[in-house]
């Protein structure tokens, strides 16, 4: 019997190893969706320029906002909608569709908005002003 698992091993051996998809590279061990590292760079300088107080979404980026409302529980996205203005009835789902609809709506021509506003003007010696300027210099 021993012959037999000798003969086991070499054929085993001598087969070659299927090659692995992208799905099997992927490490989904840890349980997090890891993000674009420009999206990080949005966030860290909304964060420094205090979108969050002047926004009630927190974000003026919607992918940024995709993301906050797939962590949130129903109850958050409750609270969201009171604090947007909007009635939140309905499933998860649809109370997460008719915020991303507002989001939209709210957003729609901020881009011309903020083309016809003066530059802002950075002082390298603030270190709030240095750290903004370090992350524009990476975008």
């Amino acid at each position: 019997m021993a012959k037999k698992s000798t003969k086991n091993k070499l054929t085993n051996a001598a087969k070659p190893e299927p090659k692995k998809s992208e799905l099997d590279t992927l490490n989904l061990a840890d349980g997090k969706v890891h993000t674009d590292p420009d999206i990080d760079k949005v966030k860290k300088l909304e964060e420094i320029l205090g979108i969050k107080k002047m926004n009630p979404f927190g974000t003026s980026n919607i992918d940024i906002f995709k993301e906050k409302l797939n962590e949130m529980t129903i109850v958050d996205l409750q609270h969201m909608c009171e604090k947007v203005g909007i009635f939140a009835s309905g499933s998860r789902q649809q109370i997460k569709e008719k915020l991303l609809r507002e989001f939209k709506s709210t957003n729609k021509g901020t881009i011309s908005m903020l083309v016809q506003n003066p530059s802002l003007v950075l002082d390298p010696n603030n270190p709030k002003h240095l750290k903004t300027l370090k992350i524009l210099r990476e975008i």
